[in-house]
């Protein structure tokens, strides 16, 4: 026999297929765990039928024994060639003496078994996929290999149903965690906020998992916005942050972090006429970006690529706090047809971004552009509808920010000069609305006005 052989022969366990299969037909409670079975468990055909027949009488809600089994069968037609009356009581007759409360750790090897014959069938078409030199670059084969094994699964997931008191219990035991930690004055964030106290007053923490749209036209500091709140969460917060540049190199982007870190002018940095203070500053800013857990990137990225990063970086620091991405629609979909619509594209691409955030379980903060109708109105302040190429990006985000400069477009007319407006316009757990921040661009950055600033633009700007 040849090691193929013996390979295939020892991924199947044919005495354990007729006993799930015997426990299915005996016992009622067995017919529970239908919902997480599918023929492909069975390697024989002969077994792949009588399963079938089993399910087809549980999802009528018939009763299942002998006599109903065979009947069944007869109804799967020329399927069911092989399989009689004799077959079944034979098979009852041959599996070992069966216990119900075993069913579960016969179930759960067919599954093992399952997933390590498709992990072979995916090795087999990897290699397949690395010897085709005609079908696009090592990166593509990679990612429809990545995407092979991301299909793989044993079965065994936590997807059953709960009660609703478990988890109202489990927010109940974390309200008191967190009040507790509170009063002892040693709370920490659990998921990650911005930094800047009137914006984090109206999102309160942003969670794992959620999608964070942060949209506005060209030169009002969207990355500039990004890179401090990303800023603050690997240095204040000491959380990995993965940041992906698909516009700018990553020296610009480093430069923009030692500016705002530094307290020393983009410009200077840019022109090296720099100033003695400004070693000093440069100096101090490198150091805390020594001890900073932030990855980048710079350059085209697909969804896979992003994927691919994160797994990296939680490698490396052990886990990850937040994914960045400027901007979201320079994302590249290369296995998107030609023909794919920029509106199908971005759905897509929004719909890739929010399972990121759930498969690593931290927030993804996603720049966007904004449509040009902006510059058609009167009032430049975005709304809902700039958002540019998909109705997805609305409807995938967690808490969409729209970002406006007044003095940009009114310049020394306008009653908000050195300020840049934060309009929360959806958030699913905080509030909507505006509030504002110091404008320091020639530093990349903006900072928290004072509070009692802060009030008094809020209600002038709602009296405008």
């Amino acid at each position: 026999m040849s090691v193929e052989n013996l390979l295939d022969d020892r991924l199947k366990d044919h005495q354990c297929e007729i006993t799930v299969l015997v426990g299915l037909i005996t016992y009622r409670d067995c017919l529970e765990q239908m919902g997480a079975m599918t023929d492909s468990l069975f390697t024989l055909r002969t077994h792949q039928v009588v399963f079938n027949a089993v399910r087809k009488l549980h999802e009528a809600g018939s009763p299942v024994d002998d006599v109903t089994l065979v009947s069944s069968i007869h109804s799967l037609g020329g399927d069911a060639i092989g399989v009689n009356h004799q077959y079944v009581m034979d098979m009852l007759g041959s599996a070992p003496r069966f216990y119900q409360s075993n069913f579960h750790a016969y179930l759960k090897q067919l599954q093992d078994l399952k997933a390590r014959r498709d992990l072979r069938d995916a090795a087999d078409r990897t290699k397949a996929l690395a010897n085709d030199l005609s079908n696009g670059t090592a990166d593509d084969a990679i990612s429809k290999a990545t995407n092979l094994l991301n299909g793989i699964g044993t079965g065994n997931e936590a997807d059953a149903v709960e009660h609703i008191a478990y988890a109202a219990l489990s927010v109940f035991e974390e309200v008191a965690r967190v009040q507790e930690e509170k009063l002892k004055g040693i709370y920490k964030v659990r998921g990650v906020n911005t930094g800047f106290y009137g914006l984090d007053s109206k999102l309160n923490e942003v969670a794992p998992g959620d999608l964070i749209l942060i949209a506005a036209r060209p030169s009002m500091g969207k990355t500039a916005f990004a890179q401090n709140i990303a800023a603050h969460i690997s240095t204040n917060l000491m959380k990995p942050v993965l940041f992906e540049s698909c516009e700018m190199k990553k020296a610009k982007i480093a430069r923009r972090f030692i500016s705002a870190i530094g307290d020393v002018k983009l410009s200077r940095l840019q022109t090296a006429e720099l100033e003695q203070q400004d070693w000093t500053g440069i100096t101090q800013a490198t150091k805390i970006l020594e001890k900073s857990p932030i990855e980048l990137h710079d350059g085209d990225v697909t969804l896979h690529d992003i994927r691919r990063h994160a797994r990296q970086t939680i490698k490396k620091h052990g886990s990850i706090g937040a994914i960045f991405v400027d901007y979201l629609q320079l994302i590249k979909t290369p296995y998107l047809p030609a023909s794919t619509s920029e509106n199908e594209r971005l759905t897509h691409v929004s719909n890739g971004l929010k399972a990121i955030a759930m498969e690593f379980d931290c927030p993804v903060f996603a720049l966007s552009q904004l449509s040009r109708d902006v510059e058609k109105r009167p009032n430049k302040r975005p709304v809902m509808s700039d958002l540019r190429g998909s109705g997805a990006l609305e409807q995938d985000a967690d808490v969409i920010l729209f970002l406006y400069r007044d003095e940009y477009y009114n310049q020394d007319k306008s009653k908000f000069l050195g300020l840049l407006e934060v309009n929360a316009a959806k958030c699913r757990d905080g509030a909507i609305g505006k509030t504002f921040l110091c404008s320091e661009l020639e530093y990349s950055r903006f900072s928290n006005v004072a509070n009692h600033q802060l009030e008094s633009l809020e209600k002038m700007d709602s009296a405008t």
